[in-house]
This record gives C-alpha cells, sequence and structure tokens, in this order.
C-alpha cells in the first residue's frame, strides 16, 4: 500500500513537472492568481515580461505589485466581480503591467476562470502577449504617415514664399546699413529686417517638416556636440533669460556625434524652449550626456545598433503627466495655447533626429521636473573644424530672381569679391566655360530655366566634376538630391539671410584652400 501511495505521488510530481515544462516553453505569459488577486503561478515568458524571478512574483498582491497605479482600482473591481460571479470572463482585454527597470508594458490578455471539483471560483488563468513593441512601431507608422501630408504641404507653402522673404530681407538690411543710425527711418527699417526674420525662422521650420518626411534621405556628417550646443544656448538667450532660466552644462568635453548640425540646433532649440515654458517661475536646465552601447535600439529600430551618446537636458519645471507623456510626439497634440500652438515642435524633432539614426525619449512626473534624452550616434574618428577663412575671389552667381541676384552680388563685392552675374542658363554656361580656371565658386539657382531640360548645376558638373558649387533652392535638400547625381555641390536653403550666405560662400573657399 506505501508503495502504491509513493508511485502515485511521484506521478502527481511528474504531471506537474511535465505540465511546468510546456507552460515554460510556450512564449506567452501565463499567471495564475487566487481569489485574493495573488499569484499562485507564473512561467518563465511571465517572468522575463516582469523583468523579475519567479520568486519575487509568487505569493505578491498582482494588483499592488504589478498593476501600474492609474489603472489599479478599477482594474482590482473588475477582478473583485468576477471572482463574485457577478461579471461574466473577460476573454479579451489589454491593460498595461509593470516591468522591473523597463517602465509599463501593454499585454493583450485572454483570460479563463479557475473552478474547483464543486465549480466554486477560485481565481484565473490568464494568457498574456507583450505588444508593445508592436503599439509603438504601429504609432510610428501612422506618425510617419501624418509628417508626410505635413511635409507635402510645408514644402509647397515655404518654396516661394522663402524667395519672397529672401528680397525683402537683403534689401532692408542694405537699406539699415544705409541710414544714419538711431534715427526713425533707421529704427523702422531695422524692424522690417526683425519681422522679416523672424517670418524666415517660421518658414525654415516649416521646411524642416518637410525634410523631416524623407528621413530616409538624409545626410549625417562627424560633429562636435560641444560646438552645438554653445551655439544653441546663444541662440537661446533671448528665451531663457526673460524667464530667469540658468542652462548648466555638467560636462567638461562632449564628444563628436553624427548629425546634421544646423537640424540638431534646431532640435535642441525645440526642447528647450519646451523645458524654458515649463519653468514659469524660472530654474535651472542642466545638460550632461551618458553613453550607451545599444545593439537593437527599440524607440528607433530602423538605427543600426552600436555606441551612442545621449545627451540629457533635465529641467526643473512642472513637469508632464504620464497621458501627456504617451502623446507628446503625437503631430499636432499640444498642451498649449495660442496661435504659435502648433504641436509641431517636438514631433518634427523626433523625426530629425529618427531620421539622423537616433532618437529622443523623455521621462517626467509631475511636479518632478522632466528629462530629455537625445541619443545619436558616437563619432570615434579624429575630426578638426573647417576654418572659416574668406579671401577675396572670383564667384559666379546665377539666379533668374532679380531680387536675389542683387542680394547675393551686393554681399559679395562689399566682401571685396568679384562677381559675375547671370540670369540664363545659356550665358552662365558661356561665364563657366570662359572663366573656368579663374572661377573659385558657382552659385547657381537649382530651378533656373535650361533648354535641354537638364538642371544647370549637373551641366556645370559634367563639365567639371569637382566644381565648387553651391546650389540654392527652396525645394528641400532631398529633393535636390534626388534630381542630381553629383555629391561634390554644397547646398544653400531659400530663404537665407546675407549672413548665412556669405558663410556658405566662405565655406566653399576654405575647402578649396585645403586642398
Amino acid at each position: 500500500m506505501t508503495e502504491r501511495n509513493v508511485s502515485s505521488e511521484d506521478l502527481i510530481r511528474l504531471e506537474k513537472d511535465r505540465s511546468r515544462m510546456y507552460l515554460n516553453i510556450t512564449g506567452s505569459m501565463i499567471v495564475v492568481l487566487d481569489r485574493q488577486g495573488r499569484v499562485s503561478l507564473i512561467n518563465r515568458a511571465g517572468c522575463d515580461v516582469l523583468n523579475c524571478p519567479e520568486t519575487d512574483i509568487v505569493g505578491q498582491d498582482w494588483f499592488e505589485t504589478f498593476v501600474p497605479e492609474d489603472n489599479r482600482v478599477a482594474t482590482r473591481e473588475a477582478f473583485g466581480r468576477l471572482m463574485a460571479g457577478e461579471l461574466e470572463t473577460i476573454d479579451r482585454y489589454e491593460n498595461r503591467v509593470i516591468s522591473r527597470g523597463r517602465g509599463d508594458r501593454m499585454m493583450a490578455w485572454r483570460n479563463t476562470l479557475v473552478h474547483s471539483d464543486d465549480g466554486t471560483i477560485v481565481g484565473t488563468l490568464s494568457s498574456g502577449e507583450d505588444i508593445t513593441d508592436r503599439l509603438r512601431m504601429e504609432s510610428a507608422l501612422r506618425e510617419s504617415e501624418r509628417m508626410d501630408a505635413l511635409g507635402a504641404l510645408a514644402e509647397t507653402v515655404s518654396q516661394n514664399f522663402g524667395n519672397i522673404l529672401s528680397a525683402i530681407d537683403g534689401y532692408a538690411s542694405f537699406l539699415v546699413d544705409s541710414l544714419i543710425p538711431e534715427t526713425r527711418a533707421h529704427r523702422h527699417a531695422q524692424c522690417i529686417v526683425d519681422a522679416t526674420r523672424h517670418a524666415s525662422e517660421l518658414t525654415r521650420r516649416l521646411m524642416h517638416v518637410a525634410k523631416a518626411s524623407s528621413s530616409g534621405n538624409v545626410s549625417v556628417a562627424p560633429v562636435a556636440l560641444g560646438d552645438v550646443v554653445r551655439r544653441t544656448l546663444e541662440l537661446m538667450d533671448h528665451v531663457l533669460v526673460p524667464r530667469n532660466v540658468e542652462a548648466v552644462v555638467h560636462t567638461a568635453a562632449l564628444p563628436h556625434v553624427e548629425a546634421d548640425a544646423d537640424q540638431l540646433i534646431d532640435v535642441l532649440m525645440s526642447i528647450l524652449t519646451n523645458s524654458a515654458e515649463a519653468m514659469p517661475q524660472g530654474g535651472v536646465i542642466r545638460i550632461d550626456t551618458i553613453e550607451r552601447r545599444i545593439l537593437k535600439p527599440r524607440v528607433n529600430p530602423q538605427a543600426r545598433g552600436g555606441v551612442f551618446v545621449g545627451l540629457r537636458i533635465r529641467d526643473t519645471g512642472t513637469g508632464m503627466s504620464r497621458s501627456v507623456v504617451r502623446r507628446i510626439f503625437e503631430p499636432l497634440f499640444t498642451t498649449k495655447t495660442g496661435a504659435e500652438a502648433l504641436g509641431l515642435g517636438l514631433p518634427v524633432a523626433q523625426s530629425i533626429v529618427q531620421a539622423m539614426g537616433g532618437w529622443i525619449d523623455v521621462r517626467s512626473r509631475e511636479g518632478t521636473g522632466t528629462i530629455f534624452r537625445l541619443f545619436l550616434r558616437k563619432d570615434t574618428s579624429d575630426r578638426t573644424e573647417v576654418p572659416l577663412v574668406p579671401q577675396s575671389q572670383s564667384i559666379l552667381v546665377v539666379d533668374d530672381t532679380p531680387e536675389d541676384l542683387l542680394l547675393m552680388r551686393t554681399a559679395l563685392q562689399g566682401a571685396g569679391h568679384t562677381v559675375y552675374t547671370a540670369s540664363d542658363a545659356g550665358i552662365a554656361l558661356q561665364n563657366y566655360r570662359e572663366r573656368r580656371g579663374e572661377i573659385a565658386v558657382a552659385v547657381v539657382d537649382f530651378m533656373l530655366p535650361t533648354p535641354g531640360g537638364v538642371a544647370l548645376p549637373e551641366q556645370i558638373l559634367s563639365m567639371d566634376p569637382q566644381a565648387p558649387v553651391i546650389v540654392t533652392s527652396g525645394f528641400s535638400r532631398e529633393y535636390v538630391r534626388e534630381h542630381l547625381s553629383s555629391s561634390t555641390w554644397t547646398f544653400l536653403q531659400k530663404p537665407y539671410t546675407a549672413e548665412q550666405f556669405m558663410e556658405a560662400v566662405a565655406r566653399v573657399l576654405a575647402r578649396q584652400q585645403d586642398r
């Protein structure tokens, strides 16, 4: 009789071990709760989702330990009604669980009630699938589609408007320089310049919406992160100082990263503006870096794994609720009011950074401030800055817009350069052929009509593949790149100021000197 009992116990133990083995090899999370909501069984996949060992899970109150606080009361109440037989089994539903050290994970559940031999409800058996990454990808796809639509609209609006602003800014700047300072006329002219440049900034941001929608075509280069942060803080003085906000950089030497410097400045300005607006009584923004080796970036699945530099921007502001954090990168979502509250700043920033192969994440709680982390791939090669050394040279400028042509000619002649101008493609090509050895830089409008239909920059580069060409356009850099076969040219986005134009010319001249 004893041997039979032992044998039966062994069989029961063997059956339990076999059942546990089956539970552990399934990819779904299996969890059993008793009538009090305590965990009585969990499989290996469940431990992986919760990021806890089984010993830390079994016996714990499921709702207090693994259900987020904002959903805890409602979930426990529904479970209590199930145990009392007042509610039919909820076969399928989705909710979030707390994963230790990983934040919340969204689970899709299938459930059934567990009964004793006499039919009494004694708990629940649930099978869960972690759908967090799938939902993130679906959300990213929806946002990408919305950004594509916004980008098409932005490029249509900004490309022609930018040309008009360039002309207004150029003429107004020349007028300011020619008037007696501090006179009424001088102040009025300066107001025109200021207003025009504000409009140009808005137009440029619209262009970044368009660029962000074409993330696959964005190119990056090694960028000194310290220089970008310094330039950004200089540009942000007019936002931070009036709000009594202090920005402190806690890292002495910031590394090089793979990025687009100009667009990275725009991204940082959006983040810093968001932080400053969250501190109406003033405060501190602390900036430092971390370094991580990340093999599979989750926020940007298209990014290649490797070593990333995370630029952390921490503020002492009011913070954000969990629901706001979840939607903060959603296009057109905003908690602000007023005409300037477009809900595009952070969504565009995220799209730009993802196009560079990185991503932005945010951590925040109401009353405790916010931390933005901007991750970009680290550049490990040695890089030196290209000096901007303007010299007197012969420069060809080609544009069929008289205002733009005058702006460029006036700015170049004021710097001592010899300028050849053309508003016709045929004349421009003749000028280049005759002065090919003399012309140091050719500044060419991409959309200038040509008899053969081949873009004028393409014709110049076919004569000399290494020709120092600056291509100007109201279209985006990505659009121009798609229509030009050569990659030796430099791009200048319209609208541009005289200073931006001269800086682009100086950069090309400096590169020519280094050859």
